[in-house]
């Protein structure tokens, strides 16, 4: 059995974002590690994590030549830093092993498990290929194949709905407020999960 700390709900399903709840995600030390200058980090955040370019890319609205057209048409000027990021930033994602050993926990106890996540299909790839455990949930909802994204909505209508979850008895966990504040409108229990975060300061298994 599991319960939610905040208020003792017994829950039978556990919903789990990817980005800093079971893989770390930090774009500004991704772009330090490839060797690109701190000056133009301000300006690639802008193309990368928050440009609409970026959030179609999520949605498999547009592809990775597409996008990377774009952003070169944005900032000609960073040419070798975009042509660089693109290539390899999903090289810099890393399990956190703490919270990928409390997800085995939460289904050895007897919760399903789901994955609803902001992701692009070729990155996504990459992720299963060095994450094995990505292949042990009972189900996901990823953006790249429903074209929608968190916080959008129905993309958690989606993911309650294709698995018949219970959203008195589900929680989600992730790490950016705004999704947290759309999975609770859906009826969802919520984590809002800190950068470094543990998952089990949050859920109790009980024996």
């Amino acid at each position: 059995m599991i319960r939610l700390n905040e208020d003792q709900t017994e829950l039978n399903t556990v919903i789990f974002d990817l980005g800093n709840v079971l893989l770390d995600y930090n774009p500004r030390r991704f772009m330090g590690e490839l060797g690109i200058a701190p000056k133009y980090f301000d300006r690639l955040t802008e193309i990368f994590p928050e440009s609409k370019e970026w959030q179609d890319l999520d949605e498999n609205l547009i592809t990775d030549d597409e996008f990377l057209a774009a952003a070169l048409h944005k900032e000609p000027a960073l040419r070798r830093e975009i042509t660089l990021y693109h290539k390899h930033w999903y090289d810099h994602f890393h399990a956190i092993p703490e919270n990928v050993a409390a997800f085995y926990q939460i289904k050895e106890a007897g919760a399903k498990t789901y994955i609803l996540s902001n992701f692009q299909q070729t990155c996504f790839k990459v992720m299963q290929e060095h994450n094995v455990f990505l292949d042990d949930f009972d189900g996901r909802v990823i953006s790249f194949e429903c074209k929608m994204r968190k916080p959008d909505a129905g993309i958690y209508e989606l993911l309650i709905s294709k698995y018949d979850l219970d959203p008195a008895h589900s929680v989600f966990i992730d790490d950016m407020k705004v999704n947290i504040e759309a999975a609770a409108s859906a009826g969802l229990k919520t984590i809002l999960l800190p950068i470094g975060g543990r998952i089990l300061d949050y859920l109790t298994i009980v024996h």
